[in-house]
């Protein structure tokens, strides 16, 4: 599944940031993955912690085949700690997989449940999980809920992309903030193309 966007979103950015608008018409459309189910989002992300992303999804497809009926709050909390860290983990990381199994079992945590929820009350719900930020959270929102007005100021590759679009040489949390209300409701969409920016390492569209 790709997430989901169009003409509207981007005829809507082109006009609000002329700069972002340059680079929209060359690059033209970016094709991201997502992971409907949060769940299995979250457990890749609690994975894909402090470590490269060939070595995260070795483990990740290691918790699978352990867990062969299907990925499943159920099947983690069948594991115990010794198991999951044989799959490669730290045992905080193991720990932390089975309190979001937990807390995820418990509450009966669907995409469907979420969908009623602000941005802001996800986060603040989600941040309760040991290991779990608000960049986590954050990007959670963008590629499995699909949200479309997130700009995460934890994101070092966005900060970048607005720095090298914009000649700055660093961005305060302010400045920031006004970028995100500039692209807003739309500042998911601006996010894919400001990573983009930022992994070319294009200094501005001019």
């Amino acid at each position: 599944m790709i997430f989901e966007y169009g003409k509207k979103e981007l005829t809507y950015l082109k006009k609000r940031d002329k700069e972002l608008g340059k680079f929209i018409a060359v690059r033209g459309m970016i094709e991201r993955e997502v992971e409907p189910n949060i769940f299995l989002a979250l457990i890749q992300h609690i994975i894909a912690q402090q470590i490269n992303g060939k070595t995260a999804q070795k483990i990740y497809q290691r918790v699978c085949t352990l867990c062969d009926n299907g990925l499943t709050e159920r099947a983690i909390l069948a594991l115990d700690t010794a198991a999951l860290q044989a799959c490669g983990m730290s045992e905080r990381k193991a720990q932390n997989i089975q309190a979001a199994a937990q807390f995820f079992s418990a509450k009966n945590i669907t995409s469907l449940y979420l969908t009623e929820k602000s941005d802001e009350e996800i986060i603040q719900e989600l941040t309760q999980l040991p290991g779990v930020g608000v960049w986590t959270v954050e990007m959670l929102l963008l590629f499995s809920l699909q949200r479309k007005n997130i700009l995460s100021y934890g994101d070092f590759g966005i900060k970048k992309g607005l720095c090298l679009l914009h000649g700055l040489e660093k961005i305060d949390k302010r400045t920031f903030m006004a970028f995100k209300e500039q692209y807003s409701p739309y500042a998911s969409i601006a996010s894919l193309y400001l990573w983009e920016i930022a992994n070319t390492n294009l200094m501005g569209t001019k």
